[in-house]
């Protein structure tokens, strides 16, 4: 009797210990996913170019147009830094923008503007894809 309740104790064990690794194991992001974004690099100067990126898989279409990229500093005037892409996410996205001359210094939010909320009810706050950087003298 011991040695079946042993093996009975062991194949639950792992059982309960491949459905921990499947949960942890990272999974390319599916339909309805919002990328997650960095930027590099992540201080720079006026007249410079970032690197907006992300190795996330979301299968989402790409609007029309393309996906419209811009970064703007918190309440401050001046002229956007702008791009875009006609990209898909699918695990390799990135796109370049040049910061413009006239952009104020200061702490900047870059994202995609153009983000599909139609599945985020009336009455919640949604994730949006965005990162920052530091515009310096």
């Amino acid at each position: 009797m011991r040695g079946r309740g042993s093996a009975l104790a062991a194949a639950v064990l792992a059982i309960v210990l491949s459905g921990l690794t499947a949960c942890t194991s990272p999974a390319p992001r599916e339909a309805g996913c919002v990328p997650r974004l960095s930027v590099e690099p992540r201080s720079v100067q006026v007249g410079d170019t970032v690197t907006i990126s992300t190795d996330d898989v979301c299968r989402v279409d790409v609007p029309d147009g393309g996906w419209r990229i811009k970064a703007r500093a918190p309440g401050a005037d001046g002229a956007p830094a702008t791009a875009r892409s006609a990209a898909s996410f699918d695990g390799s996205w990135s796109a370049r923008v040049v910061v413009p001359a006239d952009f104020p210094v200061g702490d900047v939010s870059i994202g995609i503007t153009n983000w599909d909320y139609s599945s985020c009810p009336d009455n919640a706050s949604c994730a949006a894809p965005f990162a920052d950087f530091t515009v310096e003298r």
